[in-house]
């Protein structure tokens, strides 16, 4: 199955809500996960599900129908404080239910009651014992009542419930559970006749072998960008998905954890959560040993999105937590100008949800006439090949030279059988405004405080942020400005009438003020009388040019 080719339709819009706190484990072990207890604990089973069965409907599916698709949630009733094996000692009351939803690839869960006792923990772990989530406290509810957990390998997970003595339970009730039926996650090579086959990817289906995993030295000048990149793992009423993404800076340079993505990969019906991992990347070059996925975010609000209908198939996700320092992120620059052949750079992904990879493209030019709004991207060919991308590669960001996002990927023909294709990525300078709202641009979002730049550095977790440049001035439109220095009114001289705007910016960059004036034969100024003494640039936007004056405010 290629990634994705050009769409063709556009499936039904859905939305995603506000999650008001974020899965992340409070650290600590479960006290029943060893040995052979296990095997003492009761056992709910699921139906079992024919997984060739969704394998063929994906092979038949209309390609561009969305992310690529990796289980399937099962409706089930589960009281856990109920069906629950129970044991209870002098530390209060566990409760113990093993999940098993046969010959899955991986299990995920979701509460549709979550109360939990103050002072309770709450863990999740496989049948090794080796993979465990948790703990989870009673400040992990979320406002709606519900709580996610990020998938596990295997076809059973665990559920370990601790309450304190003299607690009340509260309720914990289960009404789904994700089948994986593809096998991301995937830890061993045993599964298939001949070693090569497991070298093609551990979380997922990537199917081609001509991928790279960033571990190798050809990702030794992305080090940073590498560890912006993330898996998205889309969960909704009916199934689980996968798509990539990048976090990304903003011009605050706070650390808001924004993602970009892509707009069809949240374009599925009854959406329901997104989980977010990080660093899941081989430990070596040459196979695929040693990933892990301990380091997840389940949560997010969706800021700004526009469709491939007209668009550039955007979508920028805001996680529900910060991103934690043991994480080690990094917020991913961006350029939003205009180019029409960008310096090339390489594109950081998740092809079939496998491990991250790193792919080099050997041209990279502006669309013309339908894909206007995108990059379009070929890739080398033969021998010289390195990396190209598919499905589960969605969303996931193309890096100029100057190492900043200049595009999310939308569509595409490339795959390793087929390196001749072309993938489409949709221009961040046609996201930049979208449709002219907050909830269809990237704007508001990443430059909150109006700076005008055309390009931001990136920044890493323990960095100091840099100072913005203003933006560069056009000597062709400098503006006569008198008093200069002003003790605020400021008159101009300009070959314009009419209504305009006008910002003003401090010498890091940042816009201290903005607002609109109208020009006429007699009336020519603005009152700047508001800002402190200092040195600021001033622009002034009329209906067909733009100028700039530097000004001094002196009180």
């Amino acid at each position: 199955m290629k990634k994705i080719f050009l769409m063709t339709f556009v499936a039904l819009a859905a939305l995603f809500g506000n999650h008001a706190s974020a899965q992340i484990s409070h650290g600590g072990s479960p006290l029943f996960n060893q040995g052979n207890t296990k095997v003492e604990t009761k056992t709910f089973y699921a139906p079992t599900l024919d997984n060739a069965r969704y394998e063929q409907e994906d092979l038949n599916a209309v390609k561009g129908a969305g992310p690529m698709r990796v289980g399937i949630m099962q409706h089930v009733d589960v009281d856990l404080l109920d069906m629950a094996s129970v044991v209870k000692d002098a530390q209060g009351t566990h409760y113990l239910l093993a999940l098993n939803s046969p010959n899955a690839s991986f299990v995920s869960v979701h509460f549709s009651e979550f109360q939990m006792a103050e002072g309770a923990e709450l863990f999740f772990y496989d049948k090794s014992g080796d993979v465990v989530l948790g703990s989870f406290v009673a400040s992990d509810v979320k406002e709606e009542g519900d709580f996610y957990t990020q998938s596990i390998p295997g076809d059973e997970i665990f559920v370990e419930y601790n309450v304190p003595a003299g607690q009340n339970p509260g309720r914990m009730h289960i009404d789904r559970i994700c089948h994986g039926y593809k096998n991301i996650f995937r830890s061993i090579s045993d599964m298939y006749e001949a070693q090569e086959e497991s070298m093609k990817g551990q979380l997922g289906y990537a199917e081609g072998d001509c991928h790279i995993n960033v571990v190798c030295s050809d990702g030794d000048d992305w080090r940073d960008q590498i560890r912006s990149v993330v898996a998205l793992e889309l969960s909704t009423n009916m199934g689980s998905y996968m798509c990539s993404g990048a976090v990304i800076n903003n011009t605050n340079q706070d650390r808001t954890p924004y993602v970009l993505t892509a707009f069809h990969c949240q374009d599925i019906d009854g959406l329901r959560t997104i989980t977010t991992y990080f660093l899941y990347q081989s430990r070596t070059c040459n196979n695929n040993a040693g990933g892990s996925i301990s380091k997840s975010i389940t949560g997010a609000t969706i800021k700004a999105k526009q469709s491939y209908n007209g668009g550039s198939d955007f979508c920028l996700l805001q996680l529900s937590s910060s991103i934690p320092d043991s994480y080690t992120p990094y917020y991913a620059g961006w350029d939003r100008s205009s180019t029409g052949y960008p310096s090339l750079g390489a594109c950081i992904h998740h092809p079939g949800g496998d491990y991250k990879k790193i792919s080099f493209p050997r041209a990279v030019q502006r669309g013309t006439g339908s894909n206007a709004k995108f990059f379009l991207c070929g890739w080398l060919t033969g021998t010289e090949n390195r990396g190209v991308t598919e499905q589960g590669s969605s969303g996931s960001p193309l890096f100029n030279g100057e190492k900043r996002i200049i595009g999310q990927l939308y569509a595409g023909s490339s795959a390793c059988d087929y390196t001749e294709g072309t993938d489409l990525y949709g221009r961040v300078y046609n996201s930049w405004t979208g449709n002219n709202t907050d909830a269809t641009s990237l704007k508001p979002w990443l430059d909150p405080t109006n700076t005008g730049v055309n390009t931001l550095d990136g920044i890493d977790y323990v960095d100091e942020p840099v100072a913005i440049n203003s933006p560069e001035i056009d000597a062709s439109n400098n503006l006569k400005v008198y008093p200069n220095p002003s003790n605020g009114m400021v008159h101009f001289d300009v070959d314009a009438m009419g209504d305009a705007n006008y910002k003003v910016f401090d010498l890091n960059g940042r816009c201290v003020l903005e607002g609109r004036t109208v020009l006429t034969a007699t009336s020519q100024a603005i009152n700047l009388s508001a800002l402190q003494s200092g040195n600021y640039v001033v622009r002034l936007f009329t209906s067909s040019r733009s100028y700039t004056a530097n000004v001094i405010i002196a009180k």
